[in-house]
């Protein structure tokens, strides 16, 4: 959970992970420790949090509330989690699998005259 929040706070920010975590005196080694699974220790996780300007406890997975525009908005799936998630599962389907997934997908868009501009 605290790999995909950073990431996602990282591309929210339009930065990567590495600089970021540069910017802030960590080696990327640390980072990609946090990629495998690892968390920052309080001391790190607290400097995240003002970096990205969300408590800790949304880092970690324990809250859904993030700030936007300096109002508490509950985050429980961001776009780009949710495009992360459509994008494993696709990775397992087969050829009929994936036909379905475009059939459904171009339907879904049509019937709710998204617009995609």
């Amino acid at each position: 959970m605290f790999w995909k929040r950073f990431y996602n706070l990282c591309l929210r920010s339009g930065k990567r992970p590495n600089p970021i975590g540069k910017e802030i005196g960590l080696s990327s080694g640390i980072i990609s420790k946090w990629k495998n699974g690892g968390i920052p220790n309080g001391e790190t996780l607290m400097k995240l949090a003002n970096y990205f300007d969300v408590s800790a406890d949304y880092l970690l997975g324990l809250s859904p509330y993030i700030k936007i525009n300096g109002e508490l908005v509950a985050m429980e799936h961001t776009d780009l989690e949710l495009k992360n998630q459509i994008s494993d599962n696709m990775e397992k389907l087969n050829n009929e699998g994936l036909a379905k997934v475009a059939e459904y997908s171009k339907d879904l868009v049509d019937s709710h005259n998204y617009d995609l501009s």
